[in-house]
């Protein structure tokens, strides 16, 4: 087993590339304080699992040309470990409307994310990246609660590297699930879309992304939210709780935050 890890050229992700059942061999007995390595890591081809930020890039392994030292933690020397990653709230990111709106009414928040290079922004998502969307309308008239009620159940949005999918909630569809932030290009893509699922017309709540050029070229993404607010009857809905597009991102300790702005809501 340490003689397979430590060789040289050696795809990491295959060892983690199917589920555990289905690598037995390759897994089990191997423990990393006293739990199998197999309980630690999920399968890489079902990017939905809960810990999905253990995924292993296969060629950024920390460690040292001339090996591991006894009684490593094996999971301390592999970049998919959640210690080395940290989730913050980026300044200029989030948007906040609080000065209340009446139906019909359409809220655009886009977020611009910069990164230094193409090879910043590749890396970034390579090492475990991740930008995070999410929203909550606070209390105030029944309208702010049916609003609140749809951001909680849509929980948040994760983009990684080569997809997104949706954790938390389970309100809303997740669409184009095989775009991420290292391979999406030029042409705006659709990521999640909901409604509030009125009888009448329904409030609808959507996500997409672009690049400012071609996969492994790009600089910058440009996300953007879209809430279309629309009259639950024949009477304007009055909203008077605060609307807040929330935005996190989680990067890997060698990894630089990318410079985030926006406009709106």
């Amino acid at each position: 087993m340490t003689a397979n890890i430590q060789s040289a050229g050696v795809d990491l992700d295959t060892l983690f590339a199917a589920h555990v059942t289905n690598n037995a061999a390759n897994a089990t007995g191997y423990q990393v304080s006293g739990v199998d390595i197999q309980g630690r890591f999920d399968p890489l081809s079902a990017p939905a699992q809960a810990n999905l930020g253990s995924r292993i890039p296969a060629v950024y392994i920390t460690t040292s040309a001339t090996g591991w030292s006894a009684n490593t933690d094996l999971a301390s020397i592999f970049c998919g470990n959640a210690g080395q990653y940290s989730l913050t709230t980026p300044a200029g990111g989030t948007g906040t409307n609080s000065s209340g709106f009446t139906s019909p009414v359409t809220l655009t928040h886009t977020i611009t994310i910069t990164f230094a290079s193409a090879a910043a922004l590749t890396n970034y998502f390579f090492y475990g990246g991740r930008i995070q969307l999410s929203c909550s309308q606070t209390a105030g008239t029944t309208a702010d609660a049916s609003l609140g009620t749809m951001f909680t159940n849509m929980g948040t949005i994760v983009i990684y590297d080569a997809g997104h999918y949706q954790t938390g909630g389970s309100g809303g569809t997740v669409t184009n699930s095989g775009t991420g932030g290292s391979n999406i290009g030029t042409s705006s893509v659709a990521l999640y879309n909901t409604t509030d699922g009125s009888p009448y017309t329904a409030t609808t709540y959507s996500i997409s992304m672009v690049a400012n050029a071609a996969a492994g070229s790009a600089t910058v993404l440009t996300i953007t939210t879209t809430l279309t607010v629309n009259t639950a009857g024949s009477v304007a809905d009055t909203y008077t709780g605060t609307y807040t597009s929330n935005v996190q991102q989680r990067n890997y300790s060698t990894q630089t935050v990318p410079t985030f702005s926006h406009t709106g809501p």
